[in-house]
């Protein structure tokens, strides 16, 4: 059930208090948690979009230790870290029987990632968001959804202040999300990451809670509306 108080544009939904597994709704983004049966589809949407996402994936610095070396592992890690309120491991899907009817998130195919990491508590009360997508999904407005709806939780539910997306400045698809939702540019994070073998910078974005009062998603409908929001 989603607060009263929050304007959710397309039926938006997600619920009152933060308990994971937790699953997010708009229109036909949906966002679920990675599960273990998901390994045969994760690996094969990933080695479809190998030369689409390939370029910008992290990879393990010299020295890296303790890092999951199979699929299963990966989703223990992430369930754990959710449960502690460290991190929400999503998974992207799409829903291709909406508007007519609404699936069941547990029967819809994996089709990207959004993970929320690195949450802080405190004073800080920040986490970053990382994200890729299947291009077959490419220009329908699915990320920026995707991206507005987590971060509309994480303020909204929460109670997180700041999100921060860190990008390549080459990567032009990814910049071009964070530009649909108004995310503020803060400038160059120099080798920030991790990425094809070497240390590279990014461009750091971020919103905070009181910038987007009535909901990110609120604000990216209605400054450019996803293509999937006419077929309501």
């Amino acid at each position: 059930m989603t607060d009263p108080t929050c304007t959710l544009p397309l039926g938006a939904e997600f619920p009152r208090e933060h308990r994971w597994p937790v699953t997010l709704r708009c229109g036909p983004v949906v966002l679920r948690p990675l599960r273990r049966r998901d390994a045969g589809e994760w690996v094969q949407v990933r080695e479809l979009n190998k030369d689409w996402n390939g370029p910008w994936d992290a990879t393990a610095p010299p020295g890296a230790k303790n890092l999951a070396t199979s699929f299963a592992q990966m989703v223990r890690a992430f369930d754990r870290q959710a449960r502690q309120e460290q991190s929400l491991p999503f998974v992207i899907c799409w829903d291709e029987a909406w508007p007519q009817r609404r699936s069941r998130p547990t029967r819809l195919p994996l089709r990207g990632q959004l993970t929320v990491s690195n949450i802080t508590w405190g004073s800080a009360r920040f986490a970053h968001v990382g994200y890729w997508v299947d291009q077959r999904l490419a220009g329908r407005g699915v990320m920026p959804t995707a991206l507005a709806l987590a971060t509309d939780y994480c303020f909204q539910v929460m109670g997180l202040h700041r999100i921060e997306v860190n990008i390549r400045p080459e990567n032009d698809k990814s910049l071009r999300v964070v530009d649909k939702l108004g995310l503020r540019d803060e400038g160059v994070r120099e080798r920030y990451l991790h990425i094809a073998g070497d240390w590279r910078d990014h461009r750091s974005f971020a919103v905070c809670a009181e910038e987007v009062p009535q909901g990110l998603l609120s604000r990216y409908f209605a400054s450019s509306p996803p293509g999937f929001a006419a077929d309501r």
